[in-house]
């Protein structure tokens, strides 16, 4: 068994749980340990048939951002995969083998995701090309999945080398909720890893887009989105992109 799950709750146990069914009655043999964090209270999980899976709960006193959450549960990763995971997915099949087959077949390949769907069938656009002001508009008005070749990829489902995983540090808990997938998907590609989305796969997303509700939501993806502009991971990593593209158009 290669694969630590790490999903956060924010009060969305009921959501969470219809998840956890799923894959408690997939029973993907690649999976070891789910661990479940409770980032503000909530009832406890019922009493679940586990098989073969261990189960940690991690109830914080007070609330943390999304890669803080993630950090800590990778702290008890003792698998060499390690797979963060909204509480709002729902699986159909078991994803991991294909997931495995790329994310181990590859020369350093450091993450994996699958293609993501929404509940009526039309394929979201996780695989994203690098998060400047003008490919962010440009998705608002003709959204694309660039599944071929991604720059960063949606943090709903990320399935990491650990190696990698750990040598980046995990996420910067300097963002909260927002744009943390963006960054940890360039500090990897900066390393030396690589990214891809297995295109035999597939997730569901039942998405609830706080941010388009909420001005706290609105306020804190701002703040990443003007974080991650202004560090230098996002002008080298850029760069970089720009210098392949010059080279690739060349060849």
């Amino acid at each position: 068994m290669k694969i630590t799950l790490s999903i956060v709750s924010h009060g969305q146990r009921d959501i969470a749980l219809r998840m956890l069914e799923d894959i408690l009655r997939l029973s993907p043999p690649d999976v070891a340990e789910i661990i479940y964090t409770a980032n503000i209270p909530e009832r406890d999980l019922p009493a679940l048939n586990m098989g073969h899976i261990r189960l940690v709960v991690i109830r914080n006193e007070t609330p943390k951002g999304f890669g803080s959450n993630h950090n800590t549960a990778f702290s008890h990763c003792r698998t060499p995969y390690f797979c963060v995971m909204n509480p709002d997915l729902r699986f159909d099949a078991d994803p991991f083998p294909a997931l495995l087959k790329d994310l181990t077949g590859t020369p350093k390949r450091g993450l994996v995701a699958p293609r993501i769907y929404s509940p009526e069938g039309e394929l979201a656009n996780t695989a994203r090309k690098l998060y400047t002001p003008r490919e962010l508009i440009r998705q608002k008005l003709h959204p694309v999945n660039h599944g071929d070749h991604p720059d960063w990829l949606a943090g709903m489902f990320l399935l990491f080398n650990s190696r990698a995983y750990n040598e980046i540090r995990g996420f910067d808990e300097g963002y909260f909720l927002y744009i943390e997938d963006v960054d940890i998907c360039s500090r990897l590609c900066l390393a030396g890893w690589s990214l891809a989305q297995v295109a035999d796969t597939r997730v569901v997303h039942d998405a609830r887009k706080q941010s388009h509700r909420s001005l706290r939501f609105t306020r804190w993806h701002i703040g990443g989105m003007l974080r991650y502009w202004t560090r230098t991971c996002f002008w080298r990593y850029g760069w970089r992109l720009w210098r392949e593209g010059r080279k690739a158009a060349k060849a």
